[in-house]
């Protein structure tokens, strides 16, 4: 059997491999489909299937939104939304904006700390649109200043280090309402690296689908946690290695966390009783 991998990331967002590197690697690993999920950007969706049709692997449309929370960061998945729906292209042109801004501030920081790097430096480690703190962290161990992308964070960019800025304000409910309103079926990535779930009730009251069961930072006990909540609240179960290429070595490996592609037909089962219900109202 060929399973599937729902959470891969590509050079659209913070991935080191292009989609169709990334896709090549699917086809290697024997995955029959793989969720492209970039960070706050569908910009990879396009070259992913144009290689998924060469190569026979499918691709799950999907994005991957980094909202707040109790100044907690909180990511929401969202598989199959409308990719010209009016509020998610918006709101992607929106967060794309306030990235640039956040990533020129944290330059501005870190000169201030009398590291010489400049905001063109990490520019050209961005291929896609959704710039982000891991293209700052290899810039960083480019220029010597940090040896891992870990250290990078931990020392200099990571909540609460000297040169993190914060997010403006975009919260997870919202997210759900953009993705949902674009006939997407959301769920909540990685709940095993929160401190708390306390704001879990929020997101179903607001129309969360789904929970990200299997990870590779979700351990068994976690992983089991998390499959009751599932269950016990009807929601959709995913699982996804959150793979974002090996450059510097670090990360996990693409198709970490398989998927029964039972689970695929669910997502899709749900997401075209929601553009069924668009369409009546």
């Amino acid at each position: 059997m060929r399973f599937i991998d729902f959470h891969v990331h590509t050079s659209a967002s913070d991935g080191s491999l292009s989609p169709g590197e990334v896709v090549a690697e699917a086809a290697k690993a024997n995955l029959a489909a793989i969720g492209i999920t970039d960070h706050d950007t569908m910009e990879g969706i396009f070259g992913a299937r144009t290689a998924g049709k060469k190569l026979n692997v499918e691709i799950i449309p999907g994005i991957e939104f980094s909202t707040h929370f109790k100044r907690n960061e909180i990511h929401v998945l969202g598989y199959f939304c409308q990719e010209d729906n009016t509020s998610l292209r918006k709101t992607i042109d929106r967060l794309r904006s306030d990235r640039y801004d956040r990533m020129k501030k944290m330059v501005y920081k870190l000169n201030k700390l009398g590291i010489r790097i400049t905001f063109d430096e990490v520019m050209t480690e961005v291929q896609g649109q959704a710039i982000g703190r891991p293209h700052l962290a290899r810039v960083l161990c480019e220029k010597g200043y940090c040896k891992t992308l870990g250290e990078a964070f931990a020392k200099y960019i990571g909540f609460q280090s000297p040169a993190y800025v914060q997010r403006k304000e975009f919260r997870p409910v919202e997210a759900i309402g953009i993705i949902r309103g674009a006939g997407g079926v959301p769920v909540l990535a990685h709940p095993g690296t929160y401190e708390k779930v306390d704001f879990l009730p929020s997101l179903l009251r607001a129309g969360l689908m789904g929970i990200e069961v299997f990870h590779p930072r979700n351990n068994i006990r976690i992983s089991y946690r998390f499959l009751k909540i599932a269950l016990k609240c009807g929601l959709l179960i995913t699982g996804g290695s959150d793979y974002h290429g090996d450059k510097n070595g670090e990360g996990t490996q693409l198709g970490a966390v398989k998927m029964d592609p039972f689970f695929l037909e669910e997502i899709k089962r749900l997401s075209r009783q929601l553009k069924k219900q668009k369409v009546r109202s």
